[in-house]
């Protein structure tokens, strides 16, 4: 009994050994792996922290170079977001490719040839003329700015032979998300006032442009912001103040001290997949310069202007403008753009206290290369008291023979208010524009 007891301790001793001896590897290789897990998600830290740092980089390089797209585009005034400093400042490879010593430089070139049944000769009539040449200087200053300057001559068409046509200082990233704007550029009215000639579709301004604020628009020293307006309905919803020299526009006082406010408010809409429509609005402010009747010693009055101005916002201006796009197959598209503006005046300088006007304006591209429409156009001019506006019908058809040149064919058929005779007109433009040509999209 002794010996079988002595024998099963003798057995379960050994069994308990060679299990023991058989589980050392085991454990040792649990712990091995144990350890190389550990050290693998040690490194798989390590780089998911050289990740996340990586992916922070490459967000702020991503929006700096926003910031410096919104400035190379100035479109809309989007404002940069500045950095928690408060100022948006971008890396060093970056700051090295904006304020370069050579800015974007173009020469654009606009040849009209004009035959009219007007007998004066004025405005290039009966003659073929280089209408307008235009040098354009554009380059981004720093981070945070940008500079335009247009510089125009013509053919003696217009008393002055060299203008400057824009020049001015753009700043984003201002305080509440606001653009600015200082120096000289055209006034934010409707749509067509802020194109140049050569942007036109048709081959000179709308007749109430011509008429309330000059023969090629208003343009004019001052301040300008922009911002974009929040609201519940997500709609892009854009406005502009602008605070104007009032030496400008047919309009207004010729006072260079007495300034001109307008505020231009516009929304857009994507009406379907095919088409969107643009609404704007325009309100101006400005002073009148009414004459005054002196009595001389002889008993008789002499007029005369006086030279600091006077009745404080005698001048109301106020325009709606309506823009429908519709895109079709093959690169076709048809546009339809309206304006229309109407005054309240005081009655002490024009012989027309409300005077007013509007232009339709059709556009058929049916291919890349042609395009035709038509203007019409009805004017109750300034200087022409009572009876029926004027009118004018202009057709026209536009070769786009590249993005660097066109040819623009009108005829214009115009019955003047007044009583005036009947003109026929028709002309014949070429515009042609070398180097890095960039205006601000509309």
């Amino acid at each position: 009994m002794r010996i079988h007891r002595w024998l099963f301790s003798l057995s379960l001793f050994l069994f308990v050994s060679t299990q023991a001896q058989a589980a050392d590897p085991q454990i040792e290789l649990l712990k091995n792996n144990m350890a190389q897990l550990q050290q693998s998600l040690q490194s798989l830290r390590n780089n998911m922290s050289d990740l996340k740092m990586t992916v922070e980089n490459q967000n702020e390089v991503i929006r700096q170079q926003s910031i410096q797209i919104a400035g190379l585009r100035n479109e809309r005034g989007t404002a940069a977001q500045p950095s928690q400093s408060g100022v948006a400042a971008l890396p060093p490879g970056i700051q090295k490719a904006v304020g370069g010593f050579n800015p974007d430089i173009a020469v654009v070139g606009t040849t009209q040839a004009k035959l009219t049944q007007n007998k004066s000769d004025t405005d290039g009539n009966n003659a073929i003329a280089l209408k307008e040449l235009e040098l354009n200087f554009s380059q981004v200053v720093d981070p945070f700015s940008r500079m335009d300057a247009v510089i125009s001559f013509n053919d003696s068409l217009e008393p002055q032979n060299a203008n400057i046509e824009e020049a001015y200082y753009t700043r984003w990233g201002l305080p509440f998300g606001f653009t600015g704007q200082i120096g000289k550029f055209r006034a934010d009215i409707g749509k067509e006032n802020l194109l140049h000639a050569h942007q036109l579709q048709t081959t000179d301004y709308p007749l109430v442009i011509r008429d309330f604020f000059g023969d090629e628009g208003l343009a004019s020293s001052g301040l300008r912001l922009k911002n974009e307006i929040p609201n519940p309905w997500d709609l892009p919803l854009e406005i502009s103040g602008e605070i104007l020299r009032g030496n400008n526009g047919n309009s207004f006082s010729g006072i260079s001290r007495t300034p001109i406010f307008d505020t231009h408010l516009k929304s857009f809409f994507q009406t379907s997949d095919d088409t969107n429509l643009e609404l704007g609005w325009t309100t101006m402010f400005g002073d009148e310069n009414p004459p005054l009747k002196v009595l001389n010693g002889d008993g008789t009055f002499t007029e005369i202007t006086r030279p600091q101005g006077t009745d404080r916002f005698g001048v109301k201006i106020f325009g709606g403008d309506a823009t429908f796009n519709w895109f079709l197959p093959e690169g076709k598209k048809v546009m339809c753009q309206n304006e229309l503006y109407f005054q309240n005046r005081t009655d002490l300088v024009h012989l027309n206290n409300d005077p007013w006007g509007f232009y339709s304006l059709v556009d058929y591209k049916f291919s890349e290369k042609f395009s035709t429409g038509v203007r019409f156009d009805y004017l109750n001019p300034l200087d022409v008291g009572g009876g029926h506006g004027t009118t004018s019908v202009s057709p026209y058809f536009i070769f786009w023979q590249s993005e660097f040149a066109d040819m623009k064919l009108q005829y214009t058929h115009t019955v003047p208010a007044g009583g005036e005779k009947t003109d026929n007109s028709a002309f014949f433009v070429v515009d042609f524009m070398i180097g890095a040509h960039k205006h601000a999209v509309q």
